[in-house]
């Protein structure tokens, strides 16, 4: 049965359709229109030169031939030339500009080829261009810290950059079973916060889950794709934004008091230095001052209190200066019981959600002494917030959760006095405080990419450091 459709298919393949007939009824008035004058002018001159009718009918039957052979050559001609032309268009249309015609003796159709081969170039440069122009973008997306992410008019996502995938969507691209469409299959409706998402204005947006959590800026701008109206949204993280910002402007502060208060205390010092020893050279001398004895304490003071301010000033200059940090792979546990040896009076408690044998070479990429000092800062106020206590215990914690490590530091002492002024420089509840232990600490893991949060339990207060895991 397959057998007689082929050959019926076959035997319908030589018979013309509507178009090759009106093609062929075309060409014939073409040959009829040029050869039959020709023909008849022929025809007479030969009958009046009295000439055989069998040579006049050879004759006429020769020039038809001819005639025909002629015209149906030059428009077999002109159709190849026009179908060319035809597929180099239809190349183009396809994305395809390679194809390119040939020298042709026509001039007219020459010019043609010309501007055709032109504008093949010209597409085919602007095709290269826009997507050098997209790869450049896609480049740049995928270094953002913010997530980028666009949903078409159905609310499909249907573009989003690693931080979106993997903060938004829960992919990891280093996953060996990532999918760069994967995320094409998902609605924004249906995350855990595309709802709020969605309802949500430009400006800021409140999250409180995962990493997600605390304050972001949300943008959004609808564009046209295809046709189709589509919206893009750009989701920064405005705490990190805000932090940077004050951080400038205490490092601008800083730097103009220190420049003011050691313009001021370093002539003090050196004056009541001199002048300390020039009473104490008159004293060994036998000269009688009056009040020798105040004076010299007076003198004493003035020089103790300015040095004072002057290494309070210069414990400052470290949020100013601090260098970036030079990472390293460190074993976690051995730098937090390295750390714990410094404060003996204390008892430690060290545990991990991870697997033991894990726990125990688990290694995070950081500075090691810059972190080492975040633990001691943490450790020493959680030692200071149970003086009150004989038995001093802490309990450390690490964790991995929503891409993270996690290390909670917890004490059972009096909790923190004044929560919202924790990162406060120059600020401190504690008599010798000097307020920049946690604005240290804080900065330092700015440095890291990493997160630092205080707050009070039900006894004690809790300390979590977030460090974001390196793939």
């Amino acid at each position: 049965m397959k057998k007689v459709s082929n050959i019926k298919y076959k035997f319908l393949a030589f018979i013309p359709d509507k178009k090759q007939i009106k093609a062929n009824q075309g060409l014939w008035q073409v040959v009829l229109l040029i050869c039959l004058p020709c023909l008849l002018i022929t025809f007479l001159s030969l009958v009046l030169a009295d000439v055989s009718g069998y040579l006049i009918a050879f004759l006429l039957i020769v020039l038809s031939l001819v005639s025909t052979y002629v015209v149906v050559a030059s428009k077999q001609r002109s159709e190849h030339q026009l179908r060319t032309l035809s597929n180099i268009v239809e190349a183009m249309i396809q994305g395809d500009y390679t194809l390119k015609g040939r020298l042709q003796a026509n001039q007219a159709l020459q010019e043609l080829l010309d501007y055709i081969n032109k504008l093949s170039e010209n597409l085919s440069r602007h095709k290269i261009e826009a997507k050098e122009s997209r790869l450049l973008l896609e480049k740049i997306m995928e270094q953002m810290d913010a997530m980028v992410f666009a949903v078409n008019d159905k609310g499909f996502i249907v573009m989003a950059n690693l931080s979106a995938q993997r903060l938004l969507l829960n992919i990891e691209p280093s996953s060996e079973n990532f999918n760069q469409q994967q995320h094409h299959q998902v609605k924004l409706i249906d995350l855990v916060l595309g709802e709020e998402i969605l309802k949500a204005t430009t400006g800021i947006i409140n999250f409180n889950q995962g990493q997600l959590s605390g304050e972001h800026l949300l943008t959004t701008e609808s564009f046209i794709s295809e046709g189709k109206q589509h919206q893009l949204y750009l989701i920064t993280n405005a705490e990190r934004l805000l932090m940077e910002k004050e951080r400038n402007a205490w490092q601008s502060l800083l730097r103009v008091l220190s420049h003011e208060m050691n313009n001021s205390l370093t002539p003090i010092t050196a004056i009541s230095q001199s002048m300390q020893q020039k009473l104490q050279q008159k004293m060994k001398d036998g000269e009688v001052i009056e009040n020798t004895e105040s004076l010299v304490q007076g003198i004493g003071i003035i020089h103790e209190r300015s040095q004072s301010l002057t290494a309070f000033i210069a414990s400052y200059s470290q949020l100013t200066h601090l260098p970036q940090p030079i990472k390293n792979q460190i074993e976690l546990k051995p730098l937090l019981t390295k750390t714990t040896q410094l404060f003996p009076k204390c008892s430690f408690e060290i545990s991990a959600s991870i697997r033991l044998g894990d726990f125990e070479s688990y290694t995070i990429e950081v500075d090691s002494n810059q972190f080492e000092q975040v633990l001691i800062n943490l450790f020493k106020n959680a030692v200071e917030a149970m003086e009150h206590l004989n038995d001093k215990a802490i309990q450390v914690e690490c964790l991995i959760a929503d891409n993270c490590l996690k290390i909670k530091i917890k004490d059972q002492g009096q909790g923190i006095a004044n929560i919202n002024n924790l990162f406060v420089p120059f600020y401190s509840t504690k008599p010798l405080g000097s307020g920049i232990g946690l604005t240290l600490s804080r900065q330092i893991l700015f440095n890291h990419g990493g997160t630092i949060k205080l707050f009070n339990q039900d006894v004690g207060a809790q300390a979590i450091i977030s460090l974001p895991i390196s793939h």
